[in-house]
């Protein structure tokens, strides 16, 4: 595996699952580009109360977990949004400029292949292994993207970008 990617899974993922789906389908409707529902383009200031609930049951143990493996004393999200992939839905490659690592939440993961595709600079596709409840964090400069979803069920990550110290 790539020294550069770390895998965090949240204990007892599956008491926060659907509290997760549900506060993110309280989000108004938001089509972006060829991602069904999003908030990536919306106001800051709108309310987002999966937010408050990553923040209040994840992020600690998840941040605690991050800094130990890359042996960093500090890191601060500086952007976070989420993701609801229907059937048809896909996201292209691409990379995050303005951030140290970038981080997917998996929320929904109906299949594995649905998982996202992360490429090495050598353009070479990582192997790793996610499921529901896993939190991948890479350097925000491999380019990554999400293959069309082909299935009924809907792929629903939660995703953020960090910096480091």
């Amino acid at each position: 595996m790539d020294n550069y990617l770390s895998i965090f899974n949240v204990d007892n993922f599956e008491n926060h699952k659907n509290n997760f789906i549900k506060l993110i389908k309280e989000m108004p409707p938001n089509k972006f580009d060829n991602i069904s529902h999003t908030d990536w383009n919306l106001h800051k200031d709108i309310k987002r109360t999966y937010l408050d609930y990553f923040l209040k049951n994840v992020y600690n143990d998840y941040a605690k977990y991050f800094c130990n493996f890359f042996k960093i004393d500090r890191m601060e999200v500086t952007n976070i949004w989420f993701q609801i992939y229907k059937k048809g839905d896909f996201h292209s490659l691409h990379t995050h400029k303005n951030a140290n690592f970038s981080s997917v939440f998996f929320i929904n993961l109906p299949h594995k292949n649905l998982k996202t595709k992360i490429y090495s600079l050598n353009k070479q596709e990582l192997d790793f292994e996610v499921k529901e409840g896993s939190i991948i964090s890479f350097p925000a400069f491999y380019k990554h993207g999400s293959l069309k979803n082909n299935y009924e069920e809907e792929k629903i990550i939660i995703a953020f970008n960090m910096n480091v110290e």
